[in-house]
């Protein structure tokens, strides 16, 4: 016994881009509209986190591969006279790393053990998603091999 947590793996995914669209106007669908325009085009969403800031406008954050960075934003751009948002920007070199296993949702500590054992090592959050079953965030590329190699540490993957 290693009283290490089991979990079902981990899983890494480079080359991704982390796009958001800041400060959007409420009641005009932004997470709808983004979404559904993205996945019509056929780009794949790896990530995506949504919240209404505290003015009361909506934001939200993707994270694509590179090649679609031009047509996502686009996109975006395509639905900026409606949605009206502050600011689209992106950010290049990311990489999103998902920690999953059965019953993470009955197990309360398990986001706070996964960021505790990254944040020892000083890995940048830039995104959190998580599901019943996966806890995934996205970080910078340089940093991805670090926190992998962390959560191999404190975690116990098959």
């Amino acid at each position: 016994m290693t009283g290490k947590i089991a979990v079902g793996g981990i899983t890494r995914q480079d080359e991704l881009v982390l796009v958001r669209v800041l400060g959007a106007q409420p009641g005009k669908g932004l997470a709808g509209r983004a979404l559904s325009g993205l996945g019509l085009k056929g780009i794949n969403i790896v990530c995506v986190v949504s919240f209404i800031d505290d003015a009361g406008l909506n934001n939200i954050c993707v994270a694509v591969h590179r090649d679609d960075l031009d047509q996502t934003l686009g996109i975006l751009q395509d639905i900026a006279d409606e949605i009206r948002p502050r600011a689209i920007k992106y950010q290049k070199g990311c990489t999103a790393i998902s920690i999953y296993g059965p019953h993470f949702s009955e197990r309360p500590a398990i986001a706070g053990s996964i960021f505790d054992a990254i944040a020892r090592v000083g890995v940048e959050i830039l995104a959190i998603s998580t599901s019943f079953s996966t806890v995934s965030f996205v970080t910078n590329e340089e940093q991805a091999e670090q926190a992998v190699a962390e959560l191999h540490a404190c975690f116990q993957v098959p």
